[in-house]
């Protein structure tokens, strides 16, 4: 019988076949010269279109607002961050 394989993310599933086609070398993984294979930009287990996401010191203090006020109606309340 074959062994179920723990669930990955496709990104992790992707580096995980590029270190398997470079004989588990991540400095192969690194050099590949295969610009043409169909996951070649996302050798490094990471989306190089994801655009990073830029916030405003306001955006800040109420994701850290929204989060405290989220932790202090969980059970075991964690302390509060701080920016």
């Amino acid at each position: 019988m074959h062994e179920q394989k723990k669930i990955i993310s496709p990104l992790k599933a992707i580096r995980a076949k590029c270190l398997e086609c470079s004989t588990g070398s991540p400095v192969v993984v690194k050099n590949c010269n295969i610009p043409e294979c169909e996951l070649f930009n996302f050798r490094f287990g990471k989306n190089p279109f994801r655009k990073k996401r830029i916030l405003t010191d306001e955006q800040r203090k109420e994701i850290v607002e929204r989060l405290s006020s989220a932790r202090e109606q969980l059970p075991g309340k964690t302390k509060p961050i701080e920016i």
